[in-house]
């Protein structure tokens, strides 16, 4: 007997992996444990040299495997995946961190919360720490010290709601995304990536929802690092000189300066981490 043509809608989640040996794998099995069936599941990988790569090869023969040649950043590598799933007739796209670890109905509650949607939406699940606490629930662009923070919701209960931004983490997005807002700018190596795609989005006309009956953990291995620090202050610098509205514009530019005169400070006294600070400033002032 044949079986029944599955008519769900067709979705790819994409794991970006770099050296994820320690978390790649419970990343995939929950992926493969998904009570959603019609997936296709796309490892790209940013030149890992902990053998995670080859590790989840031999494991879970049924994702697809993309090696980038060098390490791409965030952005560069997800928009790898992205391209690939919108060739291969993607109807969604999820991008989840490889040390993000979903629900077994969390992708089930994402389609169903998009297909009900009354306008067209990019999602969230609610992402929890190891320790089951909060991690991410709802963001807010707090442009008066220039950072995209994560903050409880204004809304409780089980319904989906809006947010400002939406983290990376586990990003839910539909094909008409992507068609109309574009690809992640991979100007942002690291960091910000997300708010930059979400306030495009919304100036395209979509929606931004948290589905909080949707859960993944996240453990946060993939942002330990001596370069966190430089990242988070070199991409944030572009995100506030792209998306601060004109009447803040004059604030921000007096804060980074502030900012500025701190951190040479903070060098000349020899404070830790203050000359990965100074080569951010640096790095983006020459972007410009």
């Amino acid at each position: 007997m044949m079986n029944r043509m599955d008519t769900s809608p067709k979705v790819f989640v994409i794991v970006l992996n770099k050296d994820g040996k320690e978390c790649l794998p419970a990343c995939l099995e929950g992926i493969f444990h998904l009570s959603y069936s019609n997936l296709e599941v796309v490892v790209v990988d940013n030149a890992s040299r902990d053998g995670s790569l080859e590790d989840a090869k031999a494991r879970f023969s049924r994702a697809h495997f993309i090696l980038n040649s060098e390490n791409l950043g965030f952005a560069a590598g997800m928009n790898v995946g992205i391209r690939y799933a919108m060739a291969q007739g993607a109807q969604y796209v999820w991008l989840l961190n490889n040390d993000a670890v979903p629900g077994r109905d969390a992708l089930a509650v994402l389609i169903l919360v998009a297909e009900n949607a009354k306008a067209p939406a990019l999602i969230s699940p609610l992402v929890l720490d190891s320790f089951g606490k909060t991690w991410f629930a709802a963001g807010r662009i707090d442009y008066l010290r220039m950072r995209a923070v994560h903050v409880a919701p204004e809304a409780n209960g089980n319904e989906p709601y809006e947010t400002e931004y939406l983290s990376g983490c586990a990003l839910f997005l539909p094909r008409k995304g992507v068609e109309q807002v574009g690809l992640l700018d991979e100007k942002y190596f690291l960091y910000y990536e997300d708010a930059d795609f979400s306030l495009r989005a919304c100036k395209a006309g979509f929606k931004l929802l948290v589905a909080p009956k949707s859960v993944v953990v996240h453990s946060e291995r993939s942002e330990s690092g001596s370069e966190k620090v430089y990242w988070l202050v070199r991409s944030g610098i572009r995100f506030f000189r792209l998306h601060t509205p004109i009447v803040l514009r004059p604030w921000v530019m007096s804060y980074l300066m502030l900012r500025k005169v701190k951190n040479a400070l903070d060098v000349y006294r020899g404070k830790s981490g203050a000359d990965r600070i100074a080569r951010a400033y640096a790095d983006s002032a020459r972007e410009d």
